[in-house]
Parts: structure tokens; sequence; C-alpha cells
């Protein structure tokens, strides 16, 4: 059935029963771009590791990538729990038992996607991604900024727009926002806010209205690689003002992903989506526990399931 359902690279990742009787199953695709395979290089491995030695490699991976100690001590021990000779698919299990995903399904928006974080991540940008992946996949699309007041940041959100003739409209508050949002119908609406500190009041205040007045998905925007202290406080800050969940940017120049999983863990919010090229026509990726698990294993790792190519 996963099969049927995700094609014949779906792997089922997890399963255990639920508080319903039945049982709950966690399937994903054996796939990552080639691209983030650059955060790890590690000597190859000659053949698929067996038991300890797969826990071995996954704590390895999790020291390398400077994993706080009480999140790494919870994934070895449910990764060993798992007894899984693929230490993907064990660490898999693991980043599913301990983190959400929740994924920004792009082709199936009925709501507008906005974009909201601290000044710099890349909220810009990842808006012209995702507005150029809809736009190739033949979708009618609208782009609102409300980022006016940045030097540079309407003009380089106005290049994307005209290149892909699509509508850019710039809004000034969170009033005509949603008086905009509400003539475009049958439109994927994708929305770039200004960079706002959370810790200000008065931006806290601007920043909330113009999420209420979306009435949309809001996702907060990070950078990899930032100061885990720091970037939990504000993730929290984010969170009260309406994020759900956290797309991350700048895969392509960090390697310790550590700090990552730690923001995403502490201020429980579920991973949707990662960047790894500054490219527009490169969409951000979906996370999922596998393509997670390949992020922080060794990149020439073979795998049971590579060497056999099947997945029960």
């Amino acid at each position: 059935m996963v099969r049927d359902a995700l094609g014949e690279n779906a792997i089922i990742v997890a399963t255990r029963d639920d508080e319903n009787g039945g049982v709950r199953v966690t399937a994903a695709i054996d796939e990552v771009p080639m691209a983030t395979q650059s955060v790890t290089s590690p000597p190859p491995q000659s053949q698929a590791p067996e038991g300890s030695e797969a826990i071995e490699i996954i704590a390895e991976a999790l020291t390398r990538h400077q994993v706080p100690a009480h999140l790494s001590e919870r994934l070895l021990a449910t990764a060993t729990q798992f007894a899984n000779d693929d230490p993907v698919l064990a660490l898999g299990a693991a980043f599913d038992a301990q983190f959400q995903f929740q994924p920004i399904i792009d082709d199936k928006i009925d709501k507008p996607l906005i974009l909201i974080g601290p000044p710099g991540a890349g909220k810009t940008l990842s808006t012209a991604k995702f507005a150029t992946k809809a736009t190739l996949s033949k979708r009618s699309v609208t782009v609102i900024t409300t980022d006016l007041e940045r030097a540079g940041g309407m003009e380089q959100l106005a290049a994307f727009t005209r290149l892909l003739k699509i509508n850019l409209i710039e809004i000034e508050d969170s009033h005509a926002l949603h008086d905009a949002i509400g003539l475009q119908k049958g439109a994927n609406v994708f929305i770039d806010t200004p960079g706002l500190n959370p810790f200000i009041d008065r931006e806290r205040k601007q920043l909330h209205a113009l999420v209420t007045a979306s009435g949309g998905e809001a996702t907060l925007v990070l950078p990899a690689g930032l100061d885990a202290s720091e970037a939990i406080d504000m993730a929290h800050e984010f969170r009260a003002l309406g994020a759900n969940r956290l797309l991350v940017t700048r895969l392509d120049m960090t390697r310790r992903l550590g700090s990552m999983l730690r923001i995403a863990f502490d201020a429980h919010l579920p991973l949707a989506n990662f960047s790894a090229s500054s490219k527009v026509t490169e969409a951000p990726y979906p996370f999922n526990p596998v393509a997670l698990a390949r992020l922080i294993l060794p990149a020439n790792l073979k795998t049971e399931s590579q060497a056999t190519g099947t997945h029960n």
C-alpha cells in the first residue's frame, strides 16, 4: 500500500501501535538531492554495517554534528530499540519518534504561505523559490511583499517576478494585506515579510497583525548554523506570533547541523523544508525522517537499503 501511494522508492521507516488500537505506519521516499550530501565527508564504507556497528556510526555522526547530549541520548536510545542494521533507517525511525515533520506541499496550498523570521534569514529568496516552482508547474501565482523598507529587498523580488511574469503586490499594512488576499481567487499566494526583531514590542505587534490578516500558514525561516541558544529564544517568540513550522536555509554552507536539530526539538517546531542552494530554480526540499537521517550520516555510507534496493 505504501508503494502504491508513494512509488517504488518508498520505504517504511517505522511502525507502532496508536491509541485507537490500530497501527501507525511512517513511510518516506528514499531520495535526497545530491546537493545536500556535502554536509559530511567521511570515508566510504565497503559494506552495509551491522547491529551495534550501525549504532556506532549514528553516535559518531551525532557527535560530529555537535548534537547536544540530551537530544543525542534520546536519538540513540530510540535507534537502538529498532535494532535495524541500516543506520539510515534506524536514525530515521529515531527522528520520526522524536521530531515532528510538516513539509510545505506547495502544489496543494489552499491558504497563503507567509514566511516570517529575523533579518537575513532567506525569506525573500525562499518566497521566490516557491513562486518559481508554482509558476513552472503552470499554476496561477501571486507574490505579495510587505518588506518595503529594506534597501534592495523590493528590487530583488521584483526582478524575480518580472522574469516569471507573475503578479507582485506591494502592501504597507495588515488591512491592505487582508484586502489584497481576498482578491486572489484561485491563485497560490506567497507572502514575503520584513525581517523583524521578535524581542521589540512594536515589531512583534506589526508581525502578529500581518500573520493574522493573511489567514495563512506562517512558516519560520532560519538559516542553519545559528547559535542554538540564541535561536531557540527567537524561535519561541516567533512561534508565539503564529509560526507553526520551520524552514531551514543555507544547508549548503553549514557542516554541523546539531544547532538546527536543537532548535526544532526545544522550540517544538515541526521541520518543514530545507534549502541547500542559492538558485531560485531549486525549491526548498521537504524534510522527512529519512531525508534528515541522510543529512546527518556520512555521505558515502553504503547502507543495507542501498545494497539490496529493497525495503520491507
